[in-house]
């Protein structure tokens, strides 16, 4: 770890390490918003073959993201803890960003194994990539305040990220031609983009993400490891607050394109949402540093899952509107829902001092590592949900619909996402993690570093 201090914040590393957000957002956000369209609408597979893809990646999961962390903070190297897998490992996730929209020309057979065999390769690269970049805000900074910044930055670029995979994918796929050889040219630029923004991620974090190699490798506590998880109280509450936010968010992201190509037939519309989406997600995270200081991290994330429900449950009620009253209220619900979705990440190393003062061990990975199999196992809840309730209520691709289709498209996007904002309020609720808690554990920390550093045990 790195033992300089700063008096002043390093913007500079700080707007680097932002960099990343965007990568990992265009990561997400194209198999999230496009994969199982692309899946039925494009490469010809079924709904339900895409609906036990989903399910079976995230078993795999299960194992390897919190061994991943375990590595990544157990790894020594002269390039850090966790620089190494984001210099070698983002390369090999553009790649696979590629071949998971390059769409060959196969049997029906074939196309199902190769869409298996590409699509868990992904998400063990993205495991691989991810769990390190998350696990950096501690190493980057120390100070409650300076985190919410670092993290306020990064979200601000995951818009950015996002906007351009939903406001920019349908056009650019267009220029490049179109159908299948139009997403294969896409998904090699975002493989490129990807690459890029987490190596100056690398860049960033050099002078912090340091090992010194002549000191012995402090041996290896399994029991005190799981304990950062078992007995964190704070971190499993967040995880099921966000996890259920994020079962909401990806299951709406799932059926977009369904709804507004089979429900309104206004595919037009949906970089226009999009970019409304980004804009007020972009105001919403530079607003959350000063709106923190007011109320609180845990007042916050509360009211905002909260009122995100609102916009929801009228779209619900009545889901064919005018554009202009369907915009405003999508642009309603990208300003308010931003908040949790962002303010989760500004906790979660808040919950990773937790975990170091009650054990005593710095688990950046592995806290962080858990953290993220939960986005990514209830991300891809929403997207089998969607996937599977599609294929068993009759949904068939490219042509009209049955009532009942439609009536399932517009459940899943409207009232699903309110079911899953409701048990987040309920999550957090419980998080015990206040502002002034968080003080207190920072200072208790930092003395016991002083001490350590002075030779006391």
């Amino acid at each position: 770890m790195n033992s300089t201090k700063k008096e002043k914040p390093d913007y500079l590393n700080f707007g680097k390490y932002a960099m990343g957000g965007a990568g990992y957002s265009m990561t997400n956000m194209i198999v999230l918003t496009y994969l199982t369209f692309f899946c039925t609408d494009i490469f010809g597979i079924s709904s339900l073959t895409v609906a036990g893809l989903m399910l079976v990646t995230k078993v795999i999961d299960a194992v390897t993201d919190p061994v991943m962390g375990f590595i990544a903070d157990h790894t020594r190297s002269k390039k850090g803890r966790y620089r190494p897998y984001l210099i070698y490992g983002s390369p090999v996730l553009g790649v696979l960003i590629y071949l998971l929209f390059s769409a060959p020309q196969l049997s029906a057979a074939m196309k199902v194994v190769f869409i298996y065999v590409v699509y868990i390769s992904y998400s063990l690269a993205f495991t691989v990539v991810g769990i390190p970049f998350t696990s950096l805000v501690p190493v980057l900074a120390k100070d409650s305040t300076e985190r919410t910044m670092v993290v306020s930055w990064k979200n601000v670029m995951i818009q950015v990220g996002r906007l351009f995979i939903t406001s920019f994918a349908l056009p650019i796929v267009e220029v490049f031609g179109g159908g299948a050889v139009g997403w294969g040219r896409f998904g090699a630029l975002v493989g490129v983009i990807i690459t890029l923004c987490f190596w100056c991620v690398a860049w960033g974090l050099k002078p912090y993400d340091t090992i010194d190699m002549a000191i012995d490798k402090p041996k290896v506590d399994l029991r005190k490891e799981v304990y950062l998880i078992a007995k964190n109280k704070p971190l499993l509450m967040l995880m099921l607050a966000f996890g259920t936010d994020m079962i909401a968010n990806s299951t709406l992201l799932a059926v977009n394109m369904y709804y507004f190509k089979y429900v309104l037939n206004r595919v037009d519309l949906v970089p226009i949402t999009s970019i409304a989406l980004t804009v007020t997600g972009v105001l919403s995270n530079l607003a959350i540093p000063y709106l923190t200081k007011k109320a609180g991290k845990k007042r916050l994330y509360w009211w905002g899952s909260l009122l995100s429900i609102l916009p929801l449950a009228i779209l619900q009620i009545k889901p064919v509107v005018p554009g202009s009253a369907l915009l405003v209220l999508i642009t309603l619900f990208g300003l308010i829902s931003t908040v949790p979705s962002a303010l989760a990440w500004a906790m979660l190393p808040d919950c990773v001092d937790y975990a170091e003062y009650i054990t005593g061990v710095n688990g950046n990975g592995v806290v962080s590592s858990t953290f993220s199999f939960m986005n990514k196992l209830c991300g891809a809840v929403g997207s089998f949900l969607a996937s599977y309730l599609l294929g068993i209520f009759g949904f068939v691709a490219n042509q009209e619909q049955t009532e009942t289709v439609l009536f399932v498209i517009v459940c899943l996007r409207f009232a699903v996402p309110i079911l899953g904002y409701i048990a987040s309020l309920i999550s957090m609720h419980f998080y015990e993690l206040t502002d002034k808690r968080n003080l207190e554990i920072r200072r208790a920390l930092e003395e016991r570093a002083g001490g350590k550093e002075n030779g006391y045990a």
